[in-house]
């Protein structure tokens, strides 16, 4: 496999002993779907259609017999915990696939607000997030970004590279309370790299 965002790539035929190694279009390493555009479009339709078959799974065997804390006990470690999984690698910036891993926790609101006895409007699953004291996916996602922002810039991870990699804002004479600079960059994909996520994050909190 080649990594490249060009479209068209030069390849070259690697081997071992003389036998040519089969070229891919995708892999999976540590959990992760790799493509050559290195697009992660794969892997969230692959955590997403993994949650919700465990979901289906849940819902079949114990949706009718068990309580909703137990419900909500087996939804946190079975499947949200497939769509969470190394999501400071993977988070997702088209409102399209952030809506798509959304839907997944919707389809588990919508399944125990009847329990609950919960009325709420159709897309509307606040009221039953508030009485379960849930977060949104993408909320937890971007407290993901930051835990390891914070992390790094207090030394509970120690990683100088990355440490490095971190752009303080020195104060100066502009009114921006900013935390963190974040330079200018020609590439709208760039900005999926996770600490300039999470940097423009926290500036957005302080702001």
């Amino acid at each position: 496999m080649s990594f490249s965002r060009r479209h068209s790539i030069i390849q070259y035929d690697y081997s071992i002993n003389n036998v040519i190694l089969q070229r891919i279009n995708q892999v999976e390493d540590l959990g992760f779907i790799f493509t050559p555009t290195l697009s992660f479009a794969p892997h969230i339709d692959w955590i997403v259609g993994k949650a919700l078959r465990s979901l289906g799974f849940i819902r079949r065997h114990a949706g009718s017999v068990m309580s909703v804390r137990c419900l909500l006990i087996l939804y946190t470690t079975l499947v949200r915990s497939i769509v969470e999984y190394g999501s400071v690698v993977w988070s997702p910036r088209t409102k399209g696939d952030i809506i798509r891993i959304e839907r997944v926790q919707h389809r588990f609101l919508n399944m125990v607000s009847r329990s609950l006895g919960i009325n709420h409007e159709p897309h509307d699953y606040k009221p039953v997030l508030i009485a379960l004291n849930l977060s949104t996916l993408s909320e937890r996602r971007n407290m993901s970004d930051i835990k390891l922002l914070n992390g790094l810039v207090f030394g509970v991870i120690d990683s100088p590279d990355l440490l490095s990699r971190i752009g303080f804002r020195i104060p100066g004479i502009t009114r921006s309370r900013d935390p963190y600079y974040l330079a200018p960059v020609s590439k709208n994909y760039l900005d999926d790299d996770p600490l300039r996520r999470a940097m423009s994050l926290v500036n957005s909190q302080t702001s």
